[in-house]
């Protein structure tokens, strides 16, 4: 029985090598996790406004989300990716097809571990994972399980020459469990609550630019010259996406603590390393624009080309948000209002799930022998998320804008008091009525994401069947 059902298993995955069925079901298992976090991302949105009809908080529902979108869709899928493209750019077999097997069951299985364990209450609140200090121990181990395939397959390889996409997989892997470590320090005893808040937004803000549109954006890269079989237009340009997304993009999330017990220098290093962010994201959509050239009528035949273009330009849209709140005068009316939470959300749901869609749409085919199971579902996610994704975006941020307006007026003037039952004093309905239209492209994003996850396991199940690329090694083995 057993052999039986391991034979469908690998029928339906399309029966190619070990490390190919490995990268397919990592796609699938983030496409199921992309719709769980995506229907509590919704939820944790509903219950700033509606928080009487909803029976969880909001300081759950939002750890709950970010837990699932960031680890449980955001990881596995794009680790899914980089176990695609390793065999293809280095000629040789990954590293450990058994070790990557374990690492995709135990951090799907430390996701669902972690929102029981915030659904009930044994979270800490924390931000933005809010779970306990012995829960991150494993998580980080699972983490480094990606670096040490990646560092093992690159070590072996038979191709003398190598791809910028390598340079942003490699990075992307090995920054990950590093900015884990970053934020496991957060629990140690002593520690302070200014160092603690760093802690935690240094893991949001490095989570999107250090792994999320860095490996996101490299492994588009490859999808870009792959499908459209075209040669990269600047080597220089890509590695300066790199380095800025790399080593000085995460300090806009300094940026939100700015009016906080904090040195005075963090104001302006924030403000000017902040600006890696949209500089990287710039740079990178140049470098696939310039790639693009005379080629842009072939988009529309390729839903992978086109959800990473989008989630190229959407990423320097949110870097261009981001970096203007973390000067001084804009931060006095952004810091801790909805503003930043509408980059945070739509950094992941928007520029995350294109580019993740634009290895996925690309990869799976090939690995699983079939076409995609809808080209028009795959353009309806692209439409649905970045509609949803931006309006979402534009909202939050209007509402932000207006409740730091307020907080500072109305303190000023002393017109009301600003604190404690007073706080909204002077935001009336409007900024209901922001939040409320939020919640509306919030269910836009969420029926794209639908369609994101039908087609992937649309394409598993049902897809025509295609020609199926499968690995071969010299030795002639499976």
């Amino acid at each position: 029985m057993a052999q039986t059902q391991t034979a469908q298993t690998r029928a339906l995955l399309g029966g190619g090598t070990g490390e190919d069925r490995v990268a397919a079901t990592h796609f699938m298992v983030g496409a199921a996790f992309l719709v769980l976090g995506g229907a509590l991302a919704l939820l944790s949105l509903m219950s700033l406004r509606f928080a009487d009809l909803i029976p969880v908080s909001y300081g759950r529902l939002e750890p709950m989300a970010n837990l699932t979108l960031m680890f449980g869709f955001g990881v596995v899928t794009l680790v899914g990716g980089i176990y695609y493209v390793l065999p293809r750019l280095t000629g040789t077999r990954l590293w450990s097809t058994d070790l990557a097997g374990s690492g995709l069951l135990g951090i799907s299985g430390l996701v669902v571990v972690g929102l029981l364990l915030i659904g009930f209450g044994f979270g800490t609140g924390r931000q933005p994972l809010g779970l306990p200090w012995w829960f991150h121990v494993p998580m980080m181990l699972l983490l480094t399980l990606p670096m040490i395939i990646t560092i093992g397959t690159i070590a072996n390889r038979e191709e003398p020459r190598s791809f910028v996409t390598l340079w942003f997989v490699l990075g992307g892997v090995t920054w990950l469990p590093l900015l884990y470590l970053a934020y496991l320090a957060g629990d140690l005893p002593g520690l302070s609550s200014i160092a603690v808040e760093y802690s935690n937004v240094f893991l949001s803000a490095g989570y999107v630019t250090m792994f999320l549109l860095t490996v996101g954006s490299g492994l588009f890269y490859y999808t870009l010259v792959k499908e459209l079989d075209l040669s990269l237009a600047s080597r220089q340009l890509a590695m300066i996406g790199f380095w800025s997304l790399g080593f000085a993009a995460a300090w806009w999330g300094a940026a939100q603590l700015i009016f906080g017990p904090a040195p005075s220098w963090v104001s302006g290093v924030a403000a000017a390393l902040g600006l890696a962010f949209p500089i990287g994201a710039l740079a990178n959509a140049a470098n696939a624009s310039l790639t693009l050239e005379g080629s842009w009528g072939e988009i529309g035949d390729q839903p992978a080309v086109g959800a990473g273009m989008a989630g190229l330009y959407l990423a320097v849209a949110v870097g261009l948000a981001a970096a203007l709140a973390g000067f001084r005068s804009v931060a006095a009316v952004t810091s801790l209002t909805s503003f930043w939470e509408g980059i945070e959300y739509s950094a992941i749901a928007g520029p995350g799930a294109l580019l993740a869609a634009g290895v996925s749409f690309a990869a799976l085919p090939r690995l699983v022998g079939r076409q995609l199971a809808s080209v028009q579902r795959a353009r309806s996610f692209i439409r649905l998320t970045v509609v949803g994704s931006v309006g979402t975006l534009i909202f939050l941020a209007a509402a932000g804008i207006l409740s730091g307006y307020s907080w500072t007026g109305g303190s000023n003037a002393a017109a009301y008091i600003d604190a404690a039952e007073g706080w909204g004093a002077g935001l009336d309905n409007t900024f209901d009525t922001l939040l409320l239209i939020a919640i509306g492209f919030g269910f836009v994003t969420f029926a794209g994401q639908l369609a994101y996850a039908a087609t992937i396991f649309g394409t598993v199940t049902s897809g025509k069947a295609a020609t199926q690329e499968v690995l071969v090694t010299i030795e002639g083995e499976e």
